[in-house]
C-alpha cells in the first residue's frame, strides 16, 4: 500500500518544480513588459531577447552564453540578466555560484532584431535578479568578496530584488541598497536611463499579472530547461487537443475524465505541431517533449511503442477543474495551469508509488498607479 506521506511529498515536489519555473517565466515577462510595452522603452530599445544565445569574440569556440534574457538598448549599451532563487550559505559554494556570472563578463554579440544582424555593444552590464528575502545578505557578500579580490568581475554587476506583493497583487522589483555598481547607461536618452530611474529616483518596477497576461500567453517558457511537469501541462492544455481527430473531439467534449482518447504521436510530430502553433517560441523542444512523454509513460498515461514514438492516453480533466479549457470549436479559453499541474502530479505520483524516476533540472540552492513608484 502506498505511503501517504511519500505520496504527498511526491506531489509537492512536482508542484514546487512547476511553481519555481513558472515564477521564472513571470519574472522574465515582467521585464519584457517594461522594455517592449512601456512607451518610453518600446520606442527606443532595439531588442528584448527572451531566448538569448550570445557568442563572444573572445571565446569563439565556446558554446553560446544563455542568460535568462538580454536587452540591447542601443548599439553602445546592453544588459544580460541572470535570475537566481538563492545562493549557498558557505563561502566556497557562494563563490562558485557567483562565479557562474563570469561567463557574461566578456564582450558579447547581441541580436539587433534586424534580420540576422548582431552588434557587440561598447558596454554591457550584468543584472542579477534575486528574491527579496536574501537580497541584502547576498549583495553584502558579493561586495565583500569583490573588495577582497576573490570575485573579479570587470563589468558592472547590479542586483535587483523581487517580491510578490499579495496585497497589491503585483510583482515588485527594486535595486538592492548598498551596491557600489550602477548601470553604465550614460549614452542612452535621459528618459530611459535605468540609473536615473532606479538609482537616482529610487523607483520600483511594479507589474501586475494582467500586464503580462498577453506576453505569457505567447511566451510560456523562458531560457532555462523546464521540469517535465511544466512541459507536460503545456502539452496537455495547448497541444494534445489539436492532435485529436473529429470523432475524438466529439467524445472529448462530453467531459468524461474516465474516457481515454489514444493519440499516436512521435516527438518529431509533436515538435512540428508546437512550432506551427507557437512559431515565436524557441526551445529544445525535442528533448523537452521527450522528457514530458517519458513521465507520462511512468505514470501509465502513455505507452512507448518505439524510439521517440508514443501512444498518449489523453482525457478531458474539465470536471476536475470545474471549467472548460476549449470551446465547442476547440478555441482555447481560460485554464489554470497550476491546477492542471496538481491533477497531473496526482496521477503521476499515484502510478509511481510516490517515487519519481525523473529528476527535474537542477535549480539554484536556496538560503538566506505609475509603473515606476517609490
Amino acid at each position: 500500500m502506498q505511503d501517504s506521506a511519500q505520496f504527498g511529498d511526491c506531489v509537492q515536489k512536482l508542484l514546487n518544480d512547476f511553481k519555481l519555473y513558472d515564477k521564472a517565466v513571470d519574472i522574465v515577462s515582467c521585464w519584457q513588459f517594461l522594455f517592449t510595452e512601456v512607451e518610453q522603452y518600446s520606442k527606443n530599445v532595439l531588442l528584448f531577447d527572451r531566448f538569448p544565445r550570445l557568442s563572444s569574440p573572445s571565446t569563439p569556440k565556446d558554446q553560446p552564453k544563455t542568460p535568462d534574457f538580454a536587452v540591447l538598448l542601443s548599439d553602445e549599451y546592453g544588459i544580460v540578466a541572470d535570475i537566481k532563487s538563492g545562493f549557498p550559505l558557505d563561502d566556497k559554494g557562494f563563490l562558485s555560484h557567483a562565479g557562474r556570472l563570469l561567463k557574461y563578463d566578456l564582450p558579447l554579440s547581441f541580436k539587433t532584431g534586424v534580420d540576422s544582424r548582431s552588434v557587440i555593444p561598447s558596454d554591457h552590464d550584468i543584472l542579477l535578479v534575486i528574491p527579496m528575502r536574501d537580497a541584502q545578505e547576498i549583495v553584502r557578500r558579493i561586495e565583500k568578496f569583490r573588495a577582497a579580490g576573490d570575485l573579479r568581475i570587470d563589468r558592472n554587476l547590479i542586483a535587483f530584488e523581487w517580491v510578490w506583493d499579495s496585497d497589491q497583487n503585483e510583482y515588485v522589483f527594486r535595486k538592492v541598497a548598498g551596491q557600489t555598481c550602477d548601470f553604465r547607461d550614460a549614452s542612452l536618452p535621459a528618459n530611459i536611463r535605468l540609473s536615473s530611474i532606479f538609482t537616482e529616483r529610487g523607483a520600483s518596477l511594479k507589474v501586475s499579472p494582467d500586464k503580462i497576461k498577453s506576453i505569457k500567453a505567447a511566451w510560456q517558457f523562458c531560457n532555462d530547461t523546464p521540469p517535465p511537469i511544466y512541459t507536460l501541462v503545456f502539452l496537455w492544455t495547448k497541444v494534445f487537443y489539436h492532435l485529436l481527430d473529429a470523432g475524438q473531439r466529439q467524445l472529448w467534449r462530453r467531459r468524461d475524465p474516465r474516457k481515454v482518447l489514444w493519440i499516436e504521436v512521435s516527438t518529431e510530430r509533436l515538435v512540428e505541431e508546437i512550432v506551427r502553433r507557437y512559431p515565436i517560441r524557441w526551445g529544445h523542444w525535442t528533448d523537452w517533449a521527450r522528457a514530458a512523454l517519458d513521465v507520462l509513460v511512468s505514470a501509465g498515461l502513455a505507452r512507448k511503442i518505439a524510439e521517440d514514438k508514443y501512444t498518449v492516453g489523453y482525457r478531458n480533466l474539465v470536471r476536475e477543474l470545474g471549467e472548460p479549457t476549449h470551446g465547442a470549436t476547440g478555441t482555447e479559453v481560460t485554464s489554470h495551469p497550476r491546477e492542471y499541474a496538481r491533477i497531473l502530479a496526482t496521477y503521476i505520483c499515484r502510478a509511481t508509488g510516490g517515487e519519481l524516476t525523473q529528476e527535474a533540472p537542477a535549480t539554484d540552492e536556496r538560503s538566506q498607479g505609475e509603473l515606476f513608484r517609490r
